[in-house]
């Protein structure tokens, strides 16, 4: 086989994001530099720069090219499936789909990477739209302070292939072009959007440079070239989707965009409205009303004008009943009211939208407001060890199993789980010294990990808040604990920042050792890291400000076990002292200092002694019994087929109403 023709055969399989969650695939990659497959995972650039000469090696070595060829083959057989034209089009802010594709921040982004390669799995008729940010941050220290180092990003480095159409977009007045990216997620295609071009104004080629960056201003440019644009993109393209889902606020213009096009097309405005509502889906991840856009009615009038509406006509669609005329535009109520069919994303979740966040909009009657609670794609997230101990104990297809197959967890000897529990843990140990240079952690003492969005309300220096109990625990030099936590701030949370802050400070302290660690730089990767090698998962964020909250559920399948608070998914799938624990009670608002007592009482009384008691061939019978445990009651219910499923409900109870052409009740 030629270099060439190797070079692009490879390349063509570095192009399709399934590689993410095919190990087979990912061999392939491997073989070509070990040391640089497992330093970035992106296969794009390591075949790109793979040399001439390594290239010709392994064109000459039948079991490589028969490794590609199978790997090839499965994507083959794999992308044959693809069941019609897209019915469904998903729009969100943030798509988690690979380490090296920066269009993701946090935990939306991981949801919608889940639910586009869950689609593409299941064979739901799914096209996603997107926007393509040019930069990204890479977190750095400086005395304990988070600083952002910006970094640039070129789609086409990153598995994206351009598309020729392009669509325009009018922001107040000027016109700007966009350009179309496509990620291929198995058999769903992504479409990005992209201003970052040379025939529009510099203001204007900066609406997609970043994700949540920028003021007031910037961010509506964003979400009109995402809603506005994404319908007109996906026109283009030659889609004509039956459903359009908007997971979260920011895609809410896609219903206005809809509108007009029906208005356009001869339908009355009611109708139109009627039939818009009829056919979107809203997904609401916010907790707090404080965490919906606003948008004053100075912007709204500025980059609506021309449209063809009423001012006062619009700024309605995104108020409460009682708002004034004047008060600012919430891209959550615009939703609402454009959507017949509105989810929350755990059972509490829906119950904090009615009381406190979405309710007013239908006064003196129950909101119209399901759940479906998250889950997470377990291929994505389940290290190789524990998929090969599933195949074999739960089934070939036990990403999507049900109950019954995850009993099979019972029979996996416990030799063999504590066997790869420890390995794993050894190489989070080891990557972690590595990244930082210096020796940290204890390969073989029980390690806690507090990993997420470095948020106030997610109370990430928990712990450090109570130093001298943190001390005995880490300090103990026969039963050690050692805490391992990262996250990142967003770039203008200085709250988050400080939390940051405390527990480098703690961590720096000589007499604290290196079993407390702060790891900076925190993604995709170093999350698949971290939930690999934890024994346990420490999620305590105040009752009632989690939505849902997927990273526990991820955990799971890593085999380690939960510690949590009863908020988002956890109230409803954790069991206390039965597939985790719980923090407290569940009463919404508890004290900081309570909160921290409840967590080190759990570490202190229930999970050290039960990680540490060891028979005599050193296995700890009842610390694998729990994970067990957690496996056979959470794996079935937290995985994105049982999620995919509800959507699937949501799609089909519009797709009926848009062939039946009922009215459906409208919020007041």
């Amino acid at each position: 086989m030629a270099v060439n023709d190797l070079r692009s055969r490879l390349d063509a399989l570095a192009r399709n994001f399934r590689w993410v969650w095919d190990p087979p695939t990912q061999d392939v990659f491997r073989l070509i530099e070990p040391r640089a497959w497992e330093a970035a995972h992106d296969p794009v650039r390591l075949v790109r720069s793979a040399p001439d000469d390594r290239l010709a090696q392994l064109a000459a070595d039948e079991l490589f090219t028969h490794r590609l060829a199978a790997a090839e083959e499965g994507l083959a057989r794999y992308l044959s499936g693809t069941h019609g034209e897209p019915r469904v089009a998903y729009f969100c802010m943030e798509h988690g789909i690979a380490p090296q594709l920066r269009v993701y921040a946090g935990g939306l982004g991981m949801l919608a990477g889940c639910i586009e390669k869950t689609a593409s799995d299941l064979g739901v008729p799914m096209v996603a739209v997107g926007l393509m940010y040019r930069w990204w941050f890479r977190q750095r220290l400086d005395n304990g302070w988070q600083q952002e180092e910006w970094q640039h990003q070129d789609p086409a480095d990153s598995g994206l292939e351009r598309c020729p159409q392009r669509v325009q977009v009018d922001l107040a007045g000027e016109p700007v072009t966009v350009a179309i990216w496509r990620a291929r997620i198995g058999r769903v295609n992504l479409y990005l959007l992209d201003t970052d071009l040379a025939e529009n104004p510099e203001h204007l080629r900066a609406v997609t440079d970043r994700l949540y960056g920028g003021d007031r201003e910037h961010r509506l440019r964003q979400e009109l070239v995402l809603g506005v644009g994404g319908v007109r993109a996906l026109r283009a393209l030659g889609y004509a989707p039956t459903v359009f889902h908007a997971n979260e606020g920011h895609a809410g213009f896609l219903g206005l965009e809809r509108i007009r096009e029906l208005v356009a097309a001869g339908t009355p405005l009611a109708g139109a409205v009627d039939a818009v509502r009829a056919t979107t889906v809203f997904t609401t991840h916010t907790a707090v009303p404080a965490g919906f856009d606003l948008f004053d009615r100075y912007l709204m009038q500025r980059y609506h004008a021309g449209r063809g509406v009423e001012l006062d006509w619009l700024m309605d669609l995104g108020h409460f009943p009682t708002q004034r005329p004047d008060e600012p535009f919430n891209m959550a109520v615009l939703c609402a009211r454009l959507s017949a069919n509105i989810n929350a994303v755990s059972r509490l979740h829906r119950e904090v939208t009615e009381e406190r966040v979405l309710g007013p909009l239908w006064p003196g009657r129950a909101a119209p407001v399901r759940y479906v609670t998250n889950g997470v794609h377990p291929r994505t997230w389940t290290p190789r060890r524990m998929a090969e101990l599933f195949e074999r104990y739960v089934g070939a297809g036990w990403d999507y199993a049900g109950e019954h197959a995850w009993e099979g967890v019972w029979h996996i000897p416990d030799e063999r789980l504590w066997a790869v529990r420890q390995r794993q843990r050894a190489e989070l140990v080891d990557w972690v010294r590595d990244h930082l240079g210096y020796p940290v952690l204890d390969p073989a003492a029980l390690t806690v990990v507090v990993a997420r969005r470095a948020a106030e309300y997610k109370e990430p220096d928990l712990l450090v808040s109570m130093p001298h109990r943190l001390a005995a625990l880490t300090g103990d030099p026969d039963r050690p604990v050692c805490l391992l936590v990262a996250g990142l701030a967003h770039p203008h949370d200085g709250g988050g920042k400080e939390r940051i802050r405390r527990i480098v400070a703690y961590s720096a302290d000589a007499a604290v050792g290196s079993r407390v660690v702060y790891l900076p730089g925190y993604d995709m990767r170093i999350a698949q890291r971290l939930l690999a090698g934890a024994d346990v998962w420490l999620n305590h964020p105040r009752r009632g400000d989690e939505a849902c909250g997927t990273s526990f559920m991820k955990a799971v399948y890593c085999g380690g076990q939960v510690v949590t608070t009863a908020d988002g998914g956890a109230d409803e799938l954790i069991v206390d002292g039965d597939n985790g624990w719980i923090v407290g009670d569940r009463t919404p608002g508890a004290h900081r200092e309570v909160m921290a007592d409840n967590v080190f009482r759990i570490l202190e009384r229930e999970v050290v002694p039960r990680f540490y008691d060891r028979d005599p061939d050193g296995v700890p019978r009842a610390w694998l019994y729990g994970v067990k445990r957690s496996l056979a009651t959470l794996a079935w219910q937290v995985s994105s087929g049982v999620m995919m499923r509800g959507y699937g409900r949501l799609y089909r109870d519009a797709e009926r109403a848009a062939g039946s052409g009922r009215r459906l009740p409208a919020a007041a």
